[in-house]
């Protein structure tokens, strides 16, 4: 079993070695091994007992023996004697944008700045600005981000919750008493971040039930409600409902409270009952007479009037999918390697995968040279004419430099299938100068797509200053197409800015941006993100097959 405490034990130790200025091989190496025990699930726990733990590639005799201390007395005395020396609270600061180790320990030792609130406060009452290297700018940047992160406080990711919420669901289904059971909320219309967890389950006795799970989960019963929270402070709220109010309160749990008013008024239009019994959703919809409304689009009244007139149309799904675009391998910074990639997104039914490693600007990642790039076409020929019964396109991710040009002379660029456009620096431009920097990038004849567009992490980092309604605009403009980042924590671009783009008829890559085989099905993420903006099969490049995609997309 995972044990989360300690990874973030492990995490921790890294970023504190960091901030005291340490051999960054040696925050590397635990932050390594909270990477790996994360990633690989590995049980410390039962490796200790097996005497097995020293066996694990990367542990090495030092961190065997802080792990075997953590395990044997439910606590690290390395850790304790670290964090006596500097507060564990710093962890939280280097989280902040711009305060990087060097200016975590800088504002600690002048200052005596512990948490973020007392960065705050330096913030607003001048002592910050009287410390080297923060400028007015670097401050407004400071208190931005601690808005955005108070903002997200109380947020979940939705990759976050899933495997536990799964699991309950899980539970209460099995249980004999339980008809059916479905999670609903925001959660089931696929909102970016949630608040809570919502349940709703039939049960023809919801009053001995909630008694019974009550105890089973050590639940608080607040009217027919069971209140509880997961180990990572999720709330969690589960209601009991009879069988012929079930698909009711299922629909009603899962709007937004401006669809279902709307949806109710509807009702009242059509003098239904609220309350009667239907078998499933879609007989619900038939019962009103109007087209069903799938659970991403309960978010506006507008997808009503859609299907009032029956001209919601068929949005894409995950096997309308054929190429697996944006894909990062060990050539850069990437786990694994471009066959292994391949063959990956081949068992996932794809036709085709884009290598696109990182650009030789981003040292940090390992970008590749010219030369390397030269070199990694010589493997993806080799790997083509082994015939793997997937096509291998070359592609890059190429950062776009400061006055948006591309990373690469042209020479280099007109070698490549795909060039993926993104920003990896220099986030923080004013607003008029980043969107002019990603618009340049769009007016490059090299351009294929604009990758993660508007840079956000989502509950940690804001988008950077830019006006993306003239980025989709300028896109449109140059024919240019915008990715949907499906990676959990970027999901970017949003819903809301896929519907714009879309009216815009801006064609879009639903991409992985993946680094290692385990996460490229984080592309039918962005699926989800694709029907809650409204698109079809028809609207995202890699649903064509590929020779289609070679004659529409790369063109060569």
């Amino acid at each position: 079993m995972l044990d989360k405490k300690l990874v973030k034990i492990l995490d921790n130790i890294a970023i504190l070695l960091e901030i005291k200025g340490e051999n960054p091989f040696k925050s590397r190496a635990y932050s390594n091994a909270a990477t790996l025990i994360r990633e690989n699930q590995i049980d410390v726990f039962k490796e200790v007992q097996d005497g097995t733990l020293g066996n694990i590639k990367g542990f090495g005799e030092a961190l065997v023996k802080k792990l075997t201390d953590y395990v044997q007395n439910g606590k690290m005395s390395y850790y304790e004697k670290l964090t006596s020396e500097i507060p564990e609270s710093l962890v939280d600061i280097i989280k902040i944008n711009s305060m990087g180790p060097k200016k975590t320990k800088l504002v600690y030792e002048e200052l005596g700045i512990k948490t973020v609130n007392e960065l705050e406060d330096s913030c607003l009452n001048g002592s910050l600005a009287k410390v080297k290297g923060f400028t007015d700018k670097t401050i407004e940047i400071i208190l931005n981000s601690i808005a955005h992160k108070k903002a997200s406080k109380g947020l979940f990711l939705q990759n976050s919750v899933i495997e536990y919420a799964e699991k309950l669901l899980n539970q209460l289904k099995s249980d004999y008493d339980i008809i059916d059971a479905e999670i609903s909320g925001s959660y089931r219309r696929f909102a970016e971040t949630i608040s809570e967890l919502q349940i709703i389950a039939s049960t023809k006795n919801p009053e001995t039930i909630n008694e019974k799970f009550k105890s089973i989960f050590g639940a608080e019963l607040k009217g027919s409600q069971l209140k509880l929270t997961t180990n990572e402070n999720v709330p969690v709220t589960i209601e009991f409902i009879k069988p012929e109010e079930y698909i009711f309160k299922l629909h009603e749990s899962t709007g937004s409270d401006d669809y279902i008013s709307a949806f109710n008024n509807l009702i009242k239009e059509k003098g239904k009952k609220s309350y009667s019994y239907f078998k499933s959703e879609v007989e619900l919809y038939n019962e009103i007479g109007i087209q069903f409304v799938t659970p991403e689009l309960r978010e506006s009244s507008k997808a009503l009037e859609k299907a009032k007139q029956f001209k919601i149309p068929k949005l894409i799904g995950n096997s309308d999918l054929k190429g697996m675009l944006h894909v990062h391998s060990n050539w850069s910074d990437g786990r694994n390697t471009i066959l292994e990639m391949a063959l990956k997104s081949k068992e996932l039914g794809f036709e085709y995968i884009v290598m696109c490693d990182h650009s030789r600007s981003a040292g940090y990642t390992n970008g590749l040279s010219i030369e390397r790039v030269q070199a990694q076409h010589e493997e993806i020929n080799k790997l083509n004419n082994e015939n793997h019964g997937i096509k291998i396109l070359k592609g890059i991710e190429s950062d776009i430099l400061n006055d948006g040009s591309l990373d690469y002379p042209e020479e280099v660029l007109d070698s490549l299938d795909i060039v993926v456009a993104s920003i990896h620096s220099s986030f923080n431009m004013s607003k008029s100068k980043m969107t002019k920097r990603i618009i340049a990038a769009l007016a490059s004849p090299f351009t294929t797509i604009l990758g993660h567009p508007t840079g956000r992490l989502l509950t940690s980092r804001q988008p950077y200053e830019v006006d993306i309604r003239e980025i989709i605009d300028a896109a449109a403009d140059y024919g240019k197409i915008i990715e949907i980042n499906s990676n959990p924590y970027r999901l970017d671009l949003s819903w809301e800015n896929v519907i714009y783009a879309k009216e815009k008829g801006v064609k879009i890559a639903i991409n992985p941006d993946s680094h290692k085989t385990t996460t490229l099905e984080d592309v039918f993420i962005g699926v989800k993100v694709a029907r809650k903006g409204w698109l079809e099969a028809k609207d995202v490049v890699n649903c064509l097959d590929y020779d289609d995609f070679m004659r529409e997309v790369v063109k060569k």
